[in-house]
């Protein structure tokens, strides 16, 4: 055999299903392959040839290759790698004076080659220098234990080593040695110290002017606190230990450093940590400056926690209660807290021709989440160094300390707009007169209940209205047009009527008859009102008839009937009867559920609630669409609750027309009154002139007279008729009756 290929291995990716896999290699025996499936994770497996779940079995072709099947199938994700892995063995053995086969010879050789193969494949994926470089050695002596958490480096000849205490944590860093000692002074060559044993504590470190390798490093150190735009948190400062990814803590640099004689204090605040340093730790402190503070929006005031209607003080501003939302005055100086003159803008902020002049937005520079916000609501007071806001709290989160820093921002609210229609103030009196020179008013204090609105000829702005005003009723439509009344300054108080009859011209001001729509709150006394008119359209002509509309579904619930007369469950949402014929049905069958799947049963059941022997209600049953096809019946007996039904006694009253089965039906009942009680009390009796009265329990004799006779023929009746033995009668033809007087 002869290897004419360089490949030695073979890799396909996962998809769930595929099992079999080719490898394109020649192998000497089925144990030199490598199967080994990698996860999506990157966890590498080596399979085992086998029938297992997990095993793979293996058909080999010879010096073309040959197929790994996988008992299951590689999943998608994973990557499945077929590698020849040549024993690393020499096993022809040449005997002196033996023939020399050229076979086994080759066969020694192909072994040889494949393992050169074999190991090239590995150097391919290894580290090396360059053809064209150099290093002397590429060896470390030191121990697993000595070289744990150590970083892979070079050494000063460039040569590979462990680089001991290697583990600085980003940004600008220093090796230093940690001591435990907490006195403000120099901690020693190279070291660091706090003013706390407990490092969730300390609140300033103590850095000597060098590191551990004598390197000056006092410049940058000091260099912590550049940043200025953000006083109490100029950066972070990692401290890590050196051959540890487990003990840190950080800190944030709150105020100015300081230069002390051989070292240098920073004021510190605790932020987070892990693990614990012990004496002369090795660590490493890094060091990522903040960034300097944006500019701040609106002018830059410090907070005063008095409450006198007094100067705050320089730059300072104060409300006048020490709960927000009770507050009504802002008290704010005439300069900011940089010395900017803000009285002048200020006193601009009440300018607004609209009730609400603007918003003002206060907030804690150092913690957004402290502010409070008022609306304006009156023009500004001009004071002695400072000026006075009228406000109105709107909302407001934890409370400011005694010099606070703060933002004071003002949104401006635009000039109130024109009002539509006219302007117009309210005129309390309810009485049919002029209300006055640009005023209004109603017939009724309660806005529901009134018919008429007397306006003035002219409004507030003089402008003559009495035409117009006349026209409002011009409409031939019943509602002429709407009239929209609202306050100028509280959109929430209006009233709405419709104009409904014929304006009158009085003397100095019209009368309109309305009808109260709509209203909200009441106006008061001389209230700035816009007073706007919509006309309503002429009548139109009469337009044509429309066509016939659909027929009405029938009222009451919805079932079908069902032409079996068994005494049985119709079906669901069905209604039967135990005839044929509608006029001898005596019981209904109902289903539990109507059409709709709605439980009715309760309903049903109730038919017979009410304690009356002749009928206890009537049941109509029409056919849906066609209501001349109908039954009544009335109840005269209590209902059975059967499985899944109700059988209703019945005796029919009325009906018209047939049934079919599937027909859609309305079913309606309607409850008898109950039965009466007592006895009757006593009557009286008149033939006209005379009377008598009869008591309770007495007998009326009805006595026989002249011509008449009486009988009880019968339960609870008596026959009155006429005597024969009084009537004249003719036996026979030919005779004459003859009355004498």
């Amino acid at each position: 055999m002869t290897v004419t290929t360089t490949t030695i291995k073979n890799s396909y990716s996962g998809n769930g299903s595929t099992t079999a896999f080719a490898y394109t290699f020649p192998i000497n025996t089925t144990d030199e392959i490598t199967v080994i499936e990698r996860s999506a994770t990157g966890t590498e497996t080596i399979k085992s040839e086998g029938t297992g779940s997990t095993n793979y079995g293996i058909s080999d072709s010879g010096a073309s290759g040959g197929t790994v099947t996988m008992v299951t199938a590689p999943a998608s994700g994973t990557t499945l790698v077929i590698r020849r892995n040549t024993a690393l063995t020499q096993e022809t053995d040449y005997v002196a004076n033996d023939p020399f086969p050229a076979e086994t010879h080759e066969d020694a050789l192909d072994k040889l080659n494949m393992q050169t193969q074999e190991l090239q494949e590995e150097l391919d994926r290894s580290f090396k220098v360059s053809r064209t470089n150099t290093i002397t050695t590429s060896e470390f002596t030191e121990s697993a234990t000595d070289r744990a958490s150590k970083a892979l480096g070079f050494d000063t000849d460039g040569n590979l080593t462990t680089v001991a205490d290697f583990l600085p944590a980003g940004g600008d860093n220093a090796q230093l040695t940690y001591s435990t000692t907490t006195t403000d002074s120099d901690p020693g060559a190279g070291k660091i110290r706090f003013n706390n044993s407990s490092l969730g504590s300390a609140t300033v470190a103590y850095v000597d002017d060098e590191d551990t390798n004598g390197t000056d490093i006092s410049a940058w150190v000091q260099s912590f606190d550049d940043v200025t735009g953000n006083a109490t948190n100029r950066g972070r400062l990692r401290v890590t230990k050196s051959n540890s990814l487990t003990v840190w803590h950080t800190f944030k640099i709150s105020g100015a450093v300081t230069d002390a004689s051989g070292y240098t204090k920073l004021a510190l605040t605790y932020i987070d940590g892990a693990g614990s340093l012990a004496d002369a730790d090795k660590v490493f402190i890094s060091f990522v400056p903040s960034g300097e503070d944006g500019a701040i929006p609106g002018y830059y005031y410090k907070f005063d926690t008095g409450t006198s209607d007094a100067d705050p003080g320089s730059g300072e501003l104060s409300f006048n209660n020490g709960t927000y939302a009770s507050a009504t005055t802002i008290f704010i100086d005439d300069a900011d807290a940089n010395g900017v003159t803000t009285q002048a803008d200020t006193e601009t902020w009440g300018d607004s021709t609209e009730t609400i002049k603007g918003f003002l937005h206060i907030v804690d520079i150092n913690d957004s989440t402290t502010y409070a916000r008022f609306k304006i609501t009156a023009a500004v007071t001009d004071a002695s160094g400072y000026n006075k806001i009228t406000v109105v709290h709107l909302a407001s989160n934890n409370t400011f300390s005694a010099a606070d820093e703060l933002s004071v921002t003002f949104t401006r609210n635009g000039n109130a707009g024109a009002s539509p229609g006219y302007f117009y103030k309210f005129d309390t009196g309810t009485s049919d007169t002029d209300p006055g020179a640009g005023e209004i008013a109603f017939n009724n204090g309660t806005y529901a209940s009134a018919t008429a609105i007397y306006i003035d000829d002219v409004d507030q702005n003089s402008v003559n209205t009495v035409t117009d005003v006349l026209t409002w009723d011009d409409s031939t439509s019943t509602i002429k047009g709407y009239l929209h009344i609202v306050d100028i300054n509280d959109h929430t108080t209006y009233a709405r009527f419709s104009i409904t009859g014929s304006s009158t011209d009085a003397s100095g001001y019209n009368k309109l008859a309305v009808t109260h729509i709509a209203s909200n709150n009441t106006f008061s006394a001389a209230d700035s009102l816009s007073v706007h008119f919509t006309r309503q359209g002429d009548k139109g002509d009469t337009g044509s008839t429309g066509a016939t509309g659909s027929t009405a579904g029938t009222a009451g619930l919805a079932m079908t009937w069902e032409s079996t007369t068994s005494d049985a469950d119709p079906g669901a949402g069905k209604i039967a009867f135990n005839n044929a014929t509608l006029s001898s049905v005596s019981v209904l069958y109902v289903d539990d559920a109507d059409d709709a799947s709605a439980d009715i049963s309760g309903f049903v059941q109730s038919w017979d609630d009410v304690t009356n022997t002749t009928a206890k209600g009537f049941v109509h049953v029409a056919k849906e669409g066609t209501n001349s096809t109908y039954a009544i019946y009335k109840v005269n007996g209590s209902v059975t609750d059967a499985s899944g039904y109700t059988k209703v006694p019945v005796a029919h009253v009325v009906s018209n027309g047939s049934f079919s089965d599937g027909d859609g039906v309305g079913v309606q009942f309607v409850q008898s009154g109950s039965d009466g009680s007592g006895s009757m009390s006593n009557f009286t009796l008149s033939d006209g002139s005379a009377t008598q009265s009869i008591a309770d329990g007495n007998t009326l004799l009805v006595a026989a007279g002249n011509g008449i006779t009486t009988a009880v023929t019968s339960t609870d009746t008596v026959t009155i008729s006429a005597n024969p033995a009084m009537t004249p009668y003719i036996t026979s033809t030919g005779k004459t009756l003859v009355f004498g007087f």
